[in-house]
């Protein structure tokens, strides 16, 4: 139901119209999430790694020895700077394939509740426990999350690719540039900015859609399902709609002809609209 962009309380709806037993409650549902998010993160780390082998080999057969050229975008849940959330990606030059992605968020539901408790113990017991489950990942302005997001990317890209991000296309927002320069990723290498073209920031455009189709802005979701979104959104995006059916691999799942089938025609309907 992710795919459709329906949460608990759709799946209810639905389950009633249709006359079918009431579905799991909200903790099997947080359990279910939790298990998703983890295979969706092992299947999309997997693609991204071999879209950034892939535009590497690209751009050295083309001579740049430095390392790739990026292009970046930022979207956000809500317009204007009181987003709570924010979505920023990296998308090969050469490949058109999402290199790396990053949802950036100010809240978390846990922290609001145990706020009222904040100077107790148990408080600080939670606290310890907490950090590293914490959803809020961003501190100041939505609009700041665009510039923290792509720094944040270009600094882990060694660890995660094995490669620098040797050129930077932007939508023309000075400040992510400045934020890259400034902080300086690499200590051998200064990022050049190259000019933004259509078909790059088209690229930029559709990934974004595809993400907040699944997790549509007219719904109230937190930052888990927006990873699932976009983990799902960068396996379609790479590699076409065969590659949902590795995460059910991962989570064990049996996956069926029909499911197989779906698949297959919705990927060669793509390809022959591109044609």
């Amino acid at each position: 139901m992710r795919l459709l962009g329906i949460g608990l309380q759709g799946i209810r709806k639905f389950c009633a119209f249709m006359e079918l037993p009431r579905p799991v409650f909200q903790s099997t549902y947080d359990s279910i999430i939790s298990h998703i998010l983890s295979a969706t993160e092992v299947v999309s780390m997997s693609s991204m790694s071999d879209a950034a082998q892939e535009e590497k080999r690209i751009s050295a057969e083309n001579g740049e020895q430095n390392g790739i050229t990026v292009s970046g975008d930022g979207s956000w849940r809500k317009r204007g700077f009181a987003s709570l959330y924010g979505l920023v990606s990296l998308i090969g030059w050469h490949t058109g394939k999402i290199i790396d992605v990053i949802v950036k968020s100010k809240y978390c539901k846990a922290c609001e509740h145990w706020t009222k408790k904040e100077h107790t113990e148990e408080y600080k017991e939670w606290a310890e426990n907490h950090a590293s489950e914490c959803q809020a990942n961003h501190e100041g302005s939505a609009g700041k999350m665009e510039v923290d997001g792509v720094l944040e990317m270009f600094q882990r890209s060694q660890e995660l690719h094995d490669v620098k991000y040797a050129s930077y296309i932007g939508d023309g927002d000075t400040k992510t540039f400045k934020g890259i320069t400034d902080a300086q990723p690499y200590k051998t290498l200064t990022v050049i900015k190259k000019e933004c073209v259509d078909h790059v920031q088209n690229n930029n455009e559709s990934f974004n859609s595809t993400v907040w189709a699944m997790a549509p802005k007219s719904m109230n979701s937190g930052k888990k399902i927006i990873d699932i979104a976009a983990n799902i959104a960068t396996c379609v995006f790479n590699d076409g709609f065969i590659s949902i059916l590795s995460t059910y691999d991962v989570m064990g799942l049996t996956i069926g002809s029909k499911s197989f089938q779906f698949c297959q025609e919705v990927d060669q309907n793509r390809i022959k609209k591109a044609e």
